[in-house]
Parts: C-alpha cells; structure tokens; sequence
C-alpha cells in the first residue's frame, strides 16, 4: 500500500511540476501594438502606386505648378523595405521613409531626402488608393496615389 501512495505522489509532484511549467511558458512581454500597427502599414504600402492627384494648399508657383501637371498620372513610386524610388517624365526621386503612429487604415510617416531632412506627412489607405496629407512645403496639400498594377 505505501508503494502506491509513493506513485501517487510522485504523480502529483509531476502534474504540479509540469503545470507550473507550463505557466511559466506562457509568459509573454506584452504586445507592442504600436510597433504592430506601424509594420502592418509598412507591409500595405510596399508596391507600386501612380500619382492620381495633387491638391496644393496655397497655389503652386507656375513653373512647379507644370512639372505636376506633367507628372499626373505618369508619375510611379516603387515602395520596397523602407526606400521608395520615385520616377515621371520631369523628376526621379530616391528616398527613405519611416512610419511613426499607426492605427487602422491610418498612419504618420516621414519621408528623408538625401541630406536627412524628413518630410511629414498623415496618410489613409482608401481601398486601392492612397491618401497623402503633406504637411512641408513647398508641397503642403492632399495627393492621391493608386497602386498600380
């Protein structure tokens, strides 16, 4: 009789050892939501999209009021990592660009030129487009992009 109560606990002492660890497992640093919402915007923009639209918020000067003129509709950016290579008949572009807050279909990003200046903008995913709130100038306005197939 007593070498069934020795199994019997050493059974016990095993369940009790194996749920804890288990517990022990489970334990996981808490999510970073805002880093997760940031890569999901990331992984959303990479592609291609074309320039539909730009709406500047105080006109344009009239020499850069023809260059986007001529780039509507034929301007391509290619987003891939975190660089976007933009090209239209008037200008290629090379740029960097980080997403700060994120949430939804909404999202703040930073763009860099070559010298380091960052460009903020607030954009919105629309379904097949997206929205770009430009908040530097000289191209403070709304533009609309689609991705191109």
């Amino acid at each position: 009789m007593r070498r069934t109560t020795t199994r019997g606990a050493a059974f016990a002492l095993t369940l009790v050892a194996a749920a804890l660890s288990a517990c022990r497992h489970e334990e996981r640093p808490p999510r970073d939501l805002r880093a997760e919402a940031a890569a999901t915007a990331a992984q959303r923009l990479q592609g291609r999209w074309v320039l539909v639209s730009f709406e500047p918020e105080t006109p344009l000067e009239p020499t850069l009021q023809l260059l986007l003129n001529a780039e509507i509709e034929r301007f391509y950016i290619d987003i891939r990592g975190s660089n976007i290579t933009g090209e239209g008949p008037g200008i290629t572009v090379s740029r960097t660009y980080r997403i700060g807050e994120a949430y939804g279909d909404h999202f703040k990003a930073t763009v860099y030129d070559a010298y380091g200046v960052g460009l903020l903008s607030s954009c919105d995913f629309r379904g097949n487009e997206l929205l770009v709130n430009s908040i530097n100038a000289p191209w403070r306005g709304r533009a609309i992009f689609r991705r191109a197939m």
